[in-house]
């Protein structure tokens, strides 16, 4: 996106223009020799205002001490830089498909081969809209760098991978990538994970129950593994019985398939700079390694699972620490042009 850096818009440079030919065809006075009035100063232009050009759009400009330090952050990075900021419970606070309209909207705005930066100050959303909106940005600008000053969780995670590098603030942090599901029955999102990995340590423990049932038997009776096997195993699976009966099997898949939703989509991202089997590692980690789905995962555990992960510079650091403010409360996206005023 290009952003309208102006003092006056042409057309009021060719008024002020035809303006002074018309005065200079008749008499026009020597405005030269106008007296002064005593003690008068030349009013100062009024500072510039800006706004960012995907939501909330030119209606709503930003503050100008944040628009300054958007500025000073894009001109320290050396490339355009995009804002993704979430906040509140609108329907713009999360990865939706109302998110992606509005940037597809724009999407004609973006210069084709110029690679660009954008921070992500989000809680995640929707993984198919994080993954659309990651591709389109590589499809049109050739690659970009995330820049997280706080955080970028779930599916802003996912959006990340698909930068060449994610510039990580001291503080920052990104999140597991392990699918949330609504369960109605406590009204509430639980992780996916919860479902699956049921059955795989239902499957542990009754193997660790086979054991155990082996070690003690054979101490306490004498006899032969081979002899007590079927009984133990016979023991554990009507023990384990009821917990699998429960489990509803196509449930289940539909859960598995969530997961896989999700690592699949991180893995095409990170295919542009790691190997199939190194893009499957993280993206696997990312989605079965985490006890829970808010687990931080900082900058040192994100370098160490393999990811390019860059410190900022003391300048950058700077800028992003007087950021914090604006980063919890606003909602904004796009680029930021300067408001023309009328």
């Amino acid at each position: 996106m290009t952003t309208k850096i102006s003092g006056h818009s042409e057309s009021a440079l060719t008024d002020e223009e035809t303006s002074d030919e018309e005065t200079s065809a008749g008499n026009a006075p020597d405005n030269s020799a106008a007296p002064k009035e005593e003690g008068a100063e030349t009013p100062s232009p009024p500072a510039a205002r800006y706004f960012a050009n995907v939501h909330p759009g030119a209606g709503a400009p930003v503050p100008g001490d944040f628009a300054a330090l958007v500025r000073a952050l894009e001109e320290t990075l050396g490339m355009p830089l995009y804002l993704f900021i979430q906040n509140g419970d609108n329907e713009y606070a999360s990865i939706s498909y109302r998110v992606w309209n509005s940037f597809f909207g724009k999407r004609h705005v973006l210069q084709r081969g110029q690679p660009v930066a954008v921070l992500l100050e989000s809680p995640g959303g929707i993984a198919k809209v994080a993954y659309k909106m990651a591709s389109l940005i590589n499809r049109s600008c050739g690659s970009f760098t995330a820049v997280v000053p706080q955080y970028a969780k779930s599916a802003a995670t996912l959006f990340a991978l698909g930068a060449d590098t994610i510039v990580m603030g001291e503080h920052a942090e990104l999140g597991p990538l392990d699918a949330q599901i609504f369960d109605p029955d406590r009204e509430g999102h639980r992780s996916a994970l919860d479902e699956v990995q049921s059955i795989e340590r239902l499957h542990a423990a009754a193997l660790e129950a086979v054991d155990q049932s082996m070690i003690a038997w054979v101490r306490r009776s004498g006899k032969k593994q081979d002899t007590l096997l079927p009984t133990a195993c016979t023991f554990v699976t009507d023990m384990m019985r009821p917990l699998f009966e429960k489990i509803d099997t196509v449930h289940y898949t539909q859960t598995a398939r969530d997961l896989k939703e999700a690592e699949e989509y991180a893995v095409r991202l990170l295919l542009a700079r790691y190997s199939p089997d190194y893009a499957k590692a993280i993206a696997s980690h990312l989605v079965e390694k985490y006890p829970e789905h808010g687990f931080v995962i900082d900058a040192k555990e994100a370098a160490g699972l393999g990811l390019d992960i860059s410190e900022p510079t003391s300048e950058q650091a700077q800028i992003m620490d007087a950021m914090m403010p604006y980063l919890d409360s606003l909602t904004v996206f796009g680029r930021l042009e300067e408001m023309i005023e009328k």
